[in-house]
This record gives structure tokens, C-alpha cells and sequence, in this order.
């Protein structure tokens, strides 16, 4: 980490098919250079991601790069919404961050949750389907009785 440090990702997720299901995490945002390069790099289809690492960027650009944010988790759910966020511009001459970057810093944080449960859930669905199912069985060579109890 260069001699810094890093705080240990706190992210929170419940799912899939109730109300209050979600994702959503707890970070200190500011601006990286070459992050929308760096997150192409790591996963060059995914237009989702590229959208909101650019909007994340445009917004910075307009504020000079000293906008931060800080998402906390809040509630009893875990979803986007469950974050609470703030965001300020850290300019030495005390200016103002302009007139739409609280919200797109927020909505981009918001995006990135509900992209984060979206790769859980489609996670979720492969590990459960019938073939991973049948192969998990196989590989561990797992035997039933017709009532459906594991022996052997």
C-alpha cells in the first residue's frame, strides 16, 4: 500500500427476493488518478461499471479532483438506500462544490451498490443452479437415500 494503509472493505448484502434486499457498503471516496482506466482493465465489458467510474470522473473534473465522500451504513436493511452519504469539496480557497455534485457523487455510490448486488445475485444463481448443484454432488461424490437424506 505504499506505507499507507486501508481500511478493510465493510460491505453488507441480503438477498435475493424480499423487500429491503440489497447491497451496501461503508468507504471514504476521493478522487484516483486513471481509476476509470484502471476499472476498464479489470473488467473491460462491463459498460456499468465504466458508466458510473466516468461519471465519478466527470464530476471530479468539474470540482478540480477535491470532492470526497463517506458512505455509512444506517438501519436495519441492506440496500443502496441503507447508505447514508456525504459529500464535501476539500478546497483550499473554501469554494464550493458545483451545483449537481452532491447528487451525482451520490447517485454514482448508489449505481455502484446496486452494481454490486446485481454481480452477487448473478453469483447466487450459478452457484445454485442444477448443473453447479450436480457437480458439487459429483465432485464431493455425495450419495442419497430415496428420501433425499445425504449418506455415505
Amino acid at each position: 500500500m505504499g506505507g499507507g494503509t486501508r481500511q478493510a472493505p465493510c460491505i453488507w448484502f441480503r438477498g435475493f427476493w424480499s423487500q429491503g434486499d440489497g447491497a451496501c457498503f461503508e468507504t471514504f471516496y476521493a478522487y484516483r488518478k486513471g481509476a476509470p482506466g484502471r476499472i476498464r482493465d479489470y473488467a473491460p465489458q462491463d459498460t456499468e461499471l465504466h458508466r458510473i467510474a466516468d461519471a465519478l470522473q466527470a464530476v471530479q473534473q468539474h470540482n478540480f479532483y477535491q470532492l470526497r465522500a463517506e458512505a455509512t451504513h444506517r438501519g436495519h436493511y441492506y440496500h443502496e438506500y441503507c447508505m447514508a452519504i456525504s459529500v464535501e469539496r476539500d478546497s483550499p480557497s473554501w469554494q464550493d462544490m458545483t451545483a449537481d455534485a452532491e447528487e451525482v457523487v451520490i447517485e454514482a455510490l448508489r449505481d455502484l451498490a446496486r452494481w454490486l448486488y446485481r454481480q452477487l445475485e448473478r453469483e447466487y444463481d450459478y452457484l445454485s443452479s442444477d448443473d453447479v448443484v450436480d457437480e458439487t454432488i459429483i465432485a464431493n461424490g455425495y450419495t442419497f437415500t430415496e428420501a433425499g437424506q445425504r449418506f455415505g
